[in-house]
């Protein structure tokens, strides 16, 4: 299916205005060859959320990338580049200077080669992804094509660049397949690049028109020291135990990134008589909802604690280290070149390496963990990176009819990558799973997992899964079906707030699954006993949720961290009129910080004073050792407890003030002085806590997520006074610059006339400071501390539109 012509209707409902398009084709010409042409209506209503409604999914998929590129072209066009390995030939080797950000990026890109193996796969993937993927691929293409007409236009981050180009339905899929490996094997990428059997700087690539000298690439932290920022959530489904109506209620809080690939685009997708969903998706995911409703259930998902990778290490022949060995038979490494142009002020260059796979994976070098020497060599083994299902599992969530036909589609397919999925239905069920693509290992692999001195505390203390690859016993060759992935049905509720599934419903702990699933009988993090005490205690009188109520527990800013107080302030009235030694050459009097914690009044609103210092002081505490009473697996809910009252506490608190007054600000400013999101040249003010001190609605300031080309240079944060590190919360002296946290924000209460939903994009609907909607939703949550309803129905859409568009398209 290819476009061959397109027509752009855009009216103003206010005004019935036509401000731009082609001759338009009447309704008679539409109705007597509807196979020839297919009418995509684009729909805004409040705040720039998009509605889009089709008669296929060829149509679907092309009326969201249109949309989609109204507000991110920008984004969207350097995912492509990027997943291309071609940053380096149109933007050079920089991103700042002799950094060679963009040449690692795409040696690193290639090596993973998404796109290949995309390229590879497409013949047999189903005709609903294909369909989705070419008419997404198709109105992206129609958009650049309105930019070129000037119908349309593009943010000054790609204006006017020759890297904005069209693409095809490969590049949507392979996007996709990137963002399900970026936070596991794609962390590893500089590894892959430095992976050489030589011995010193044969790693290098090397600049062909110089016969072959190397090119300068220095990677000066290994992967392992670099700030790790993965996805997080919150997410809540309520049963007819736990809700007034008896029916079901859903709570969506992804933790995501503020700008780049991971950003979130809210959005309703319709096909005449077979679905209606409306929820908010990843941009460049074609047509579907990732996070959403239809009339009968919803749905959310949280990042798993899963693993998704394997580390092998594999016996080399010690005459020949491109030969390993497994079950006694020699196999060859496989060598690549791969070959980059860069653009230099002098003119294109190009830069050659060789690269090394396996069978079992790719091949990886660190010389501290992962040495290539004579005796091994370590290769990685991704089970998200050739999973092509996620397209179609996201479309039978959305067309579920039912919690039955939402549980089958896991068994069907195996496409929510690195997802926890929880659901909520209108008859009151709810149903947890975390079907991840995990791989499935071998009883004598898990054998050493659990129990090899060695191999068991590695995967202790660093999370990563390092076996033997002498064996293919222990290489795995598939992932956990859905039998035997941790799932809970439940009539009351099913919770995640990042931690393993063990806690799913603290009234009916899971038992153990594979250890590559995450922990059990294991210390929960505060914001997930916040949660598990927030289900207990802010519902009603009559201990049951509403919609309202569960608004209010997402958006009211409390924390966790607060039940430490009564600890603190005794400490504070031991210590009154002291001085305690910070450092050498430091006294600090302990009455400034003590007097200005006794105003924080709990919470992490606008106008809570000291909120910030109460940020930077749990940035100081040892979550595990600071406690007078230790964890204890039978009280997962409550331990560890209490403040030891010791010195070293208060002198931590200490440390903080000084922190606090060395980035410039008041020991007793509101947190809405401190606390930003810049939106272009608007600094707004913002609400909300942060994982460390246990609250529900985060944020932090990091951006390590954002991987554009324009992703926005964040102040450094000062020196912590003591360690000589950057301080941890990132407060600088601009304050914390907030670029991840709470994103798309919903509430789903199901109700005898349909779903009621409700919810807000923190970061608004589009990235183009010239859009009306680049910051409206940020002003609003700012101000109101409240969501915004949701318009699904026909009627209350009706009420809300305030734009119109059509997209005529005539296919083969």
């Amino acid at each position: 299916m290819s476009l061959k012509r397109f027509h752009i209707a855009f009216i103003t409902i206010a005004g019935l205005q036509l401000l731009s398009g082609c001759q338009q084709k009447n309704d008679k010409t539409l109705s007597e060859d509807t196979a020839t042409f297919e009418k995509v209506t684009i729909q805004r209503s409040q705040y720039g959320i998009a509605h889009i409604k089709a008669d296929s999914l060829y149509g679907l998929g092309y009326g969201n990338a249109y949309a989609q590129a109204q507000d991110h072209a920008c984004i969207l066009a350097d995912g492509y580049l990027r997943i291309q390995g071609q940053r380096a030939k149109y933007l050079g080797a920089d991103k700042k200077s002799g950094d060679n950000y963009y040449v690692q990026s795409d040696f690193g890109h290639r090596i993973l080669d998404v796109l290949g193996r995309t390229e590879r796969a497409y013949a047999g993937l189903s005709e609903q992804t294909q369909a989705l993927a070419t008419g997404f691929a198709d109105g992206y293409n129609a958009y650049l094509s309105a930019v070129e007409r000037s119908d349309e236009s593009l943010a000054k981050e790609c204006a006017g660049q020759e890297w904005v180009k069209p693409i095809t339905a490969i590049d949507v899929i392979a996007n996709i397949l990137m963002l399900g490996v970026q936070s596991s094997a794609g962390r590893l990428m500089p590894a892959m690049l430095q992976a050489d059997p030589g011995t010193e700087q044969e790693w290098l690539p090397k600049r062909v028109e110089k016969e072959f000298t190397h090119w300068p690439l220095a990677i000066s932290r290994s992967y392992l020291e670099q700030p790790i920022q993965t996805q997080g959530s919150n997410a809540w489904a309520l049963g007819r135990e736990k809700t007034e109506s008896g029916k079901g209620v859903l709570l969506a809080n992804p933790h995501f990134p503020f700008g780049g690939n991971f950003r979130f685009w809210a959005h309703q997708a319709e096909i005449t008589g077979k679905m209606n969903v409306m929820g908010a998706s990843v941009v460049g995911f074609p047509g579907v909802v990732n996070i959403g409703f239809n009339n009968e259930l919803a749905w959310t998902h949280t990042f798993s604690a899963a693993k998704h990778a394997v580390i092998y290490r594999l016996s080399l022949d010690p005459d020949n280290p491109l030969r390993y060995q497994i079950d006694g038979q020699w196999h060859d490494i496989e060598q690549q070149e791969i070959e980059l142009e860069v653009k230099t002020t002098a003119g294109p260059i190009h830069l050659v390496k060789t690269v090394y796979h396996t069978d079992v994976g790719i091949v990886i070098e660190d010389a501290q963990r992962f040495p290539w020497d004579h005796e091994f060599v370590y290769v990685v083994k991704e089970a998200n990176l050739d999973s092509f299902d996620a397209i179609d599992h996201w479309l039978a969530l959305n067309q579920a009819g039912s919690m039955t036909e939402f549980k089958a589609t896991f068994k069907d397919f195996n496409g929510m990558l690195f997802n926890n999925t929880l659901a909520a239905d209108k008859l009151g069920s709810t149903f947890y799973i975390d079907d991840s693509n995990v791989p499935a290992l071998s009883a004598s692999a898990l054998q050493l997992l659990n129990e090899h001195p060695v191999i068991s505390q590695v995967f202790k203390q660093t999370g990563m899964a390092v076996l033997p690859g002498n064996n293919s016993e222990y290489i795995y060759s598939k992932e956990i079906d859905f039998e035997n992935a941790p799932q809970l049905e439940r009539t009351d509720y099913v919770q995640n707030a990042n931690d393993s599934y063990w806690l799913t419903n603290a009234q009916s702990p899971l038992h153990a699954h594979s250890p590559l699933y995450g922990k059990i009988n294991s210390q929960q993090s505060l914001r997930t006993r916040q949660s598990l005490a927030m289900l207990q205690h802010a519902a009603g009188t009559d201990g049951l949720f509403n919609g309202s109520e569960v608004e209010t527990a997402l958006l009211n800013n409390e924390t966790y961290f607060e039940r430490f107080m009564p600890d603190i302030l005794k400490l504070c009235a031991d210590y009154s009129g002291q001085k305690l030694n910070i450092k050498e050459g430091l006294n600090m009097s302990v009455d400034p910080a003590c007097a200005a914690i006794t105003l924080w009044d709990g919470t992490f609103n606008l106008t809570s004073k000291s909120a910030h210092l109460i940020l930077e002081f749990a940035e100081q505490l040892d979550f595990k050792a600071d406690f007078a009473i230790p964890f204890d697996p039978l009280q997962p809910q409550t331990t560890p407890r209490g403040l030891p009252q010791q010195e070293i506490i208060l002198r931590k608190l200490l440390i903080a003030a000084k922190n606090v007054e060395i980035a410039g600000f008041s020991l007793t400013a509101e947190l809405g002085q401190v606390q930003f999101l810049q939106k272009a040249e608007q600094r707004i003010p913002w609400p909300g806590a942060a994982h460390r001190v246990g609250g529900f609605n985060v944020f932090s300031t990091s951006n390590n997520m954002d991987s554009t080309s324009f992703s926005p240079n964040i102040e450094p944060p000062i020196i912590d006074i003591v360690s000589g590190r950057p301080t941890y919360s990132g407060l600088s002296q601009r304050g914390f610059d907030i670029n991840f946290g709470s994103s798309w924000m919903m509430v789903v209460e199901f109700t005898e006339g349909g779903p009621q939903a409700r919810g807000l994009l923190s970061f608004s609907q589009s990235a183009s400071d010239n859009s009306d909607h680049f910051a409206d939703q940020s002003q609003y949550y700012s101000k109101n501390l409240r969501l915004l309803d949701l318009p699904f129905t026909a009627d209350e859409l009706a009420e809300k539109v305030v734009s119109e568009q059509y997209l005529i398209i005539e296919k083969d």
